[in-house]
């Protein structure tokens, strides 16, 4: 998502405030983002040591995806290179996965 985004940071920006924000408004997308990952985590679950949740670990992990991915691009604060912050954002959702 992010070395999508660093292409153009203008059009994302624009991109992103075009797309509706309403709960049914982009819906299907965000079902078809959460499957992918809900199929990505799922042959590691005997990793997390215990029955968790599939669809809540999906759901925040999209949304954690979608929101660091268009941060690091779009607000990225001076001083903290893309690199660092791409990496950073890595780190918090392996955190929460491990959690």
């Amino acid at each position: 998502m992010v070395e999508a985004h660093t292409v153009d940071p203008a059009l994302s920006e624009l991109l992103l405030s075009e797309v509706p924000h309403r709960a049914d408004g982009t819906i299907e997308f965000s079902i078809r983002f959460q499957e992918a990952f809900r199929a990505a985590i799922t042959p590691h679950t005997k990793r997390f040591g215990r029955n968790i949740d599939l669809d809540t670990r999906a759901f925040v992990m999209t949304n954690m995806v979608e929101a660091l991915g268009h941060a690091v691009v779009l607000r990225q604060p001076r001083g903290l290179s893309l690199a660092k912050a791409e990496a950073e954002s890595c780190k918090a959702i392996l955190a929460y996965l491990a959690s």
